[in-house]
């Protein structure tokens, strides 16, 4: 599981352009929450995947945009169980 910060000034631009280049990728978003204070955004999206590549792939994308400030990605695939990620 990844989850990626967006502080952007124009939410629906950046909130669209999230979902749409997710779609794209083809990756599973759990959740997804956008909150406004006085100024800036924020945008907080959890998504399902154990490729740390993709997800960054996705950040920059997004992050491209005119209006997104700053992305962040935090998390790392965390294995169900101890047994499945065992390596022989």
């Amino acid at each position: 599981m990844f989850f990626l910060d967006l502080c952007t000034s124009d939410m629906h631009a950046a909130l669209g352009r999230l979902l749409d280049q997710a779609r794209v990728a083809g990756l599973r978003l759990v959740a997804v929450n956008a909150r406004a204070d006085a100024d800036q955004c924020r945008i907080s999206a959890s998504i399902d995947i154990n490729d740390r590549d993709a997800v960054d792939r996705l950040a920059r994308r997004v992050g491209a945009m005119f209006c997104v400030d700053t992305v962040e990605v935090r998390g790392e695939y965390q294995c169900p169980t101890p047994t499945s990620c065992a390596t022989p």
